[in-house]
């Protein structure tokens, strides 16, 4: 995830509720090629967040950071990214997406366990946009797949390995949003207070 704030002064991050995708554990997405990797990922119905520098769609990021900014700060659900999820009218190429991957805490107690991992790939699927899986003989709990950009460089290793299987990648974030000494989010990541099911389980809610 590119979590600087961009341009100046925007809301580094915006809150929403409701479906989404939630990729963000998931440790075998398969590399496409050099740019993109398919995750299968979770159906989730919670508050969640979404990084507005990271945000795909160019015309909805510009609105977000445009509403949403330091001195005026968008409330849960106020942000147009939020709308356009909702909505499922989040286009990437031009083509709307009923799924989008965002983030959530889902399975965060119980998977997260991070470790400091060198340059390699791995997943970022911030805002991705995602199909129905229709082939879910592997994993009927994640009926989704995401089309996530790939990024080579230092990250956050999760469930405490670096490593996934030949030919896949795991969706994570730049180990440089990670401090590894105080145990927390190097910005300002809401949800922590009041998110219900961080601890629950991961699974889906279809």
């Amino acid at each position: 995830m590119a979590w600087a704030q961009d341009p100046p002064g925007a809301q580094g991050t915006v809150e929403c509720t409701g479906w989404h995708a939630l990729c963000s554990l998931a440790t075998d997405c398969k590399v496409v090629n050099k740019e993109q990797a398919d995750c299968p990922c979770w159906q989730v119905n919670e508050q969640y967040v979404v990084v507005t520098a990271d945000i795909t769609n160019s015309d909805i990021k510009a609105k977000t950071q445009s509403a949403c900014t330091s001195a005026h700060p968008c409330a849960v659900d106020e942000a147009p990214v939020c709308q356009a999820i909702r909505s499922g009218n989040y286009t990437v190429g031009h083509h709307a997406y009923e799924w989008v991957s965002t983030y959530s805490y889902r399975g965060w107690c119980e998977n997260w366990n991070p470790v400091q991992c060198d340059a390699a790939p791995w997943a970022d699927c911030m805002t991705s946009p995602c199909t129905e899986n229709h082939d879910r003989k592997t994993d009927y709990d994640r009926p989704l797949i995401c089309r996530c950009s790939v990024k080579t460089e230092s990250f956050v290793g999760t469930d405490g390995r670096c490593k996934s299987r030949r030919g896949e990648v795991m969706s994570t974030i730049n180990q440089k949003f990670w401090n590894f000494h105080d145990k927390k989010f190097t910005l300002d990541m809401p949800g922590y207070e009041y998110v219900q099911g961080a601890c629950a389980p991961i699974h889906s809610d279809y």
